[in-house]
């Protein structure tokens, strides 16, 4: 007579082995994974231990760096002030304005007796002149007519170049302002700024500057341009 019963036994005892040894692995993959994090831990606190003074040593230094270059800015900014003030002939519309007492001027025509007017600015000296040298201020009057003038640069405005928009500046609570057009963008291989026109009488006034460097500066002519139209 044939029994089962002994064939059963072996496969309990089989499935009891086979969950033992489930549960070793799990077991050891996690003991083997807490080790790793614990390692990982004690070579954090080990190296900050360790680098603890150099760690702080290289975060003052930083702290210090960006600290000079903001004293180093402002500096620059109040050292500008007070403004000298442009007095242009009372025959090219008497055009007036505050630029940093910093620059220096240099005027290439002078629009006495109604003339064409062309001065330059720039930082502690007005390099050579040259169409491709960045300045921070150029101021030109000529007998132009405002439209003419504002046709001349359709060309970079439709490639995309220059964006042009109408402005007001000099706006007061008992004046209106003037109200010119500003073209921004790129007008050279160097020059990547803006310049701004406005119409005097008979002639177009056009205040340039070549450099976004000097956007804060120019802004400041701006609020303070007068002149008489």
């Amino acid at each position: 007579m044939i029994t089962l019963m002994p064939k059963q036994k072996l496969v309990d005892e089989r499935g009891e082995s086979n969950s033992f040894l489930i549960t070793t692995i799990i077991f050891v993959i996690l003991a083997v994974g807490l080790g790793i994090g614990f390692g990982w831990a004690y070579m954090q606190m080990v190296d900050y231990r360790d680098n603890v003074t150099s760690k702080v040593d290289v975060a003052v230094k930083a702290a210090k760096e960006d600290q000079k270059k903001a004293d180093k800015a402002e500096f620059t900014e109040e050292y500008k002030k007070p403004n000298l003030t442009y007095e242009g002939p009372s025959e090219s519309g008497s055009v007036t304005f505050n630029y940093p007492k910093t620059w220096a001027a240099y005027v290439e025509k002078s629009g006495a007796g109604g003339s064409e007017l062309s001065v330059y600015f720039n930082p502690k000296m007005v390099p050579t002149l040259n169409k491709g040298t960045v300045y921070a201020l150029r101021v030109t009057i000529n007998n132009s007519s405002y439209g003419s003038v504002l046709q001349s640069y359709n060309n970079g405005i439709q490639k995309g170049l220059l964006k042009a928009k109408t402005v007001t500046v000099g706006k007061t609570d008992s004046f209106s302002g003037y109200e010119g057009m500003r073209i921004d963008g790129q007008f050279g291989d160097n020059i990547n700024g803006s310049v701004v026109i406005f119409k005097i009488r008979d002639k177009t006034l056009r205040l340039y500057v070549d450099s976004q460097d000097f956007m804060t500066d120019f802004d400041t002519v701006l609020n303070s341009l007068q002149y008489e139209s």
